[in-house]
């Protein structure tokens, strides 16, 4: 079964920032709360696979199946579980219009349906706040 979400965004920042801080795997922790932790290469690669902790305490995978100026794809999954997110960046002068879908797929996807409702508005605002420098929202209960 299938659970799929989408927002857009406009954010205060040029695109390449908004890229950078997408392409930074090892901190996506710090501001997706779903991530308890990623560990791999610093460096962002197609090449590359990292080992990823989600909430709460499953372990799997994760990685980038797109990394380009307007597109940037992340996969990861656990067991019963997988997710593909397309982050589209769109350039608007100084700004970046960015778009976040996301598809799961699994037996746990479906059970956690509900759950995932909002979720991509919540994972742009936490971009943005990222962006800023700003401390991540506290809210553990909700997102991924």
């Amino acid at each position: 079964m299938t659970a799929t979400g989408s927002a857009t965004l406009l954010i205060d920042a040029p695109r390449e920032r908004v890229r950078e801080v997408l392409l930074d795997a090892l901190a996506l922790p710090a501001w997706n709360s779903a991530f308890l932790s990623l560990t791999g290469p610093a460096a962002a690669t197609l090449d590359a696979e990292y080992r990823i902790t989600v909430r709460p305490g499953l372990k799997g995978t994760f990685a980038y199946q797109a990394m380009d100026p307007g597109l940037v794809r992340m996969v990861w999954q656990v067991p019963g579980f997988a997710e593909t997110g397309d982050w589209r960046l769109g350039e608007e002068a100084e700004h970046t219009l960015v778009r976040h879908d996301f598809t799961h797929t699994g037996p746990l996807a479906a059970m956690l349906r509900r759950a995932y409702q909002g979720v991509a508005g919540l994972r742009l605002g936490r971009l943005q706040a990222r962006i800023r420098g700003e401390a991540r929202p506290s809210d553990p209960s909700r997102d991924s």
